[in-house]
């Protein structure tokens, strides 16, 4: 298992925040505007949760990624578990990931739809 004196600072080089599931074309909306935006990506990660990804470096790493405030470091830092971390964790951390709007239009057709008109059929029933 890595450690973080061994670590490259991959988890101080994004922001993560979770999303509620897209519903409607609304929310999908939403998630194509987020994509448009430089360094921002969406995924899906492998326990199910949608997450939005700002890919920025904390401004307190130092030339080698390291911590240059590591004693009084945040608690969101402090709480960052090493079985969490990407570096540690094993398969594949995202079962859907965005990069661009392109990849998001590409889902929507051949996922997001089908799966909106199958619910919307149940309703109706």
């Amino acid at each position: 298992m890595i450690n973080c004196d061994s670590c490259n600072g991959e988890c101080c080089r994004d922001v993560t925040v979770e999303l509620d599931e897209p519903e409607d074309m609304e929310d999908w909306q939403d998630i194509r505007w987020m994509v448009a935006h430089e360094n921002v990506s969406v995924y899906l990660d492998d326990e199910g949760d949608w997450v939005v990804e700002f890919r920025t470096p904390c401004s307190k790493l130092d030339k080698d990624n390291k911590c240059t405030m590591y004693g009084v470091r945040p608690t969101m830092c402090r709480n960052h578990e090493l079985d969490s971390c990407v570096k540690n964790g094993e398969g594949d951390l995202h079962k859907v990931r965005f990069d661009t709007i392109e990849e998001i239009d590409e889902y929507i057709e051949k996922v997001a739809k089908p799966k909106m008109d199958y619910e919307a059929s149940k309703k109706s029933q």
